[in-house]
């Protein structure tokens, strides 16, 4: 049998309706997880329950339909079919779903229209990488681009800096850990919402998946811009920049070094091997850094010639929106000064996310005596959602 979960309960004013004064109203916006199937093709109801079917038209054996949230225009609700491609996969004994032959083709139509992917990190742990990852995609929203957020970290959370809300639909662990390739429009309807923008993140079940890339190709076939919560040390999607979220302090330029030179392939190999490493760096992954103002160790332009990144913006420490994120409230709620540094910081950044090399089109070259460590390095970026 379905399983309903309300989302959202509203209390009913006095005088309206015909429920009494003070209680408590379940607004349309439910999850109904399906039912299972047997293998007959009829949903099995539970022992000691009534056939949620009975009187049902034909075709009641089929998936039920589920609601994630209202339409909102951008894009239909989930529908409760499989969010995987291709369609469905019907037995062997059973007649593949009207329209299935149409729907093999979804998620192709748009493979001219490339979104830009930027994967925020942090040199170090406690500046607010993910923070400010939310505040860059309100900022993107609203002006006027389609943002998709996807946490990488394997530990999740991104939901829960979103404010108090429970953001229902899926988590990484519900989404099948070998899939090749999803429809579009089915995942990124079944995701969690905030702000009109969806949310892929991990749970207690755990984080990313082998399927990341499959997930990662779906979301770019339908926003602008995706933005990755990235883990520290991590390898980043193919064809996405980086930005780094580091400090005005010796320890945060130090560790956004050695990431820089990670990512851009230009960690030392020896003495001998400073040319190369610069063709490396004009070949590698555009790397940028914005600095939260903390610590007094380096100034900026100090830390541009340490990193040999560009800074393109500073972070001030926010006090009050610290207090809002251990209260539960919604980080972008009110006016502060990092969301203002964060609109700043996306008007920087989309002209550079535009101009980005495409994935597969720049040569990757290394030193001759590169080392064994840094060959492994170049092969797990390949195999990122690995």
């Amino acid at each position: 049998m379905p399983v309903r979960m309300p989302v959202r309960q509203t209390r009913v004013p006095p005088g309206e309706g015909g429920g009494q004064a003070g209680q408590w109203e379940q607004s349309e916006e439910t999850l109904i997880i399906p039912a299972v199937e047997e293998p007959g093709g009829e949903t099995a109801p539970e022992q000691g329950e009534k056939d949620p079917t009975s009187g049902a038209t034909d075709g009641a054996g089929a998936t039920q339909a589920t609601r994630v949230r209202p339409a909102t225009g951008r894009r239909p609700a989930w529908d409760g079919r499989d969010v995987s491609f291709p369609p469905l996969r019907p037995a062997a004994d059973r007649p593949a779903p009207p329209g299935a032959e149409a729907q093999t083709g979804e998620g192709t139509t748009g493979a001219g229209r490339t979104a830009q992917v930027l994967a925020v990190t942090g040199a170090r742990g406690g500046l607010g990488a993910s923070v400010l990852l939310l505040h860059l995609a309100w900022a993107l929203g609203r002006a006027g681009r389609r943002v998709a957020m996807m946490d990488l970290d394997p530990t999740g959370g991104l939901d829960l800096l979103c404010g108090e809300s429970v953001l229902t639909g899926l988590r990484w662990a519900d989404l099948p850990a070998e899939e090749s390739a999803f429809r579009p429009g089915h995942l990124v309807g079944a995701l969690p919402v905030w702000h009109a923008m969806p949310v892929l993140t991990g749970d207690v079940r755990g984080g990313p998946l082998p399927c990341a890339e499959a997930v990662l190709k779906a979301m770019r076939a339908e926003h602008d811009v995706v933005l990755v919560d990235l883990p520290r040390g991590a390898p980043p999607p193919p064809g996405a920049g980086v930005l780094i979220v580091t400090g005005l302090d010796l320890r945060s330029a130090i560790a956004a070094e050695s990431i820089a030179s990670r990512l851009r392939g230009t960690a030392p190999a020896g003495t001998d091997a400073v040319d190369a490493q610069a063709a490396d760096a004009v070949a590698g992954v555009p790397v940028w850094l914005v600095a939260r103002q903390v610590g007094e160790d380096v100034v900026v332009e100090d830390l541009e010639l340490i990193t040999g990144c560009p800074v393109l913006g500073q972070i001030p420490t926010d006090r009050v929106l610290a207090k809002r994120l251990a209260l539960g409230e919604d980080p972008v709620r009110a006016r502060s000064a990092i969301r203002r540094a964060a609109s700043a910081l996306a008007r920087e950044l989309l002209p550079r996310l535009a101009g980005a090399t495409t994935p597969g089109s720049r040569p990757v070259s290394r030193p001759a005596n590169q080392s064994a460590n840094q060959s492994d390095h170049q092969t797990r970026r390949q195999s990122w959602s690995r």
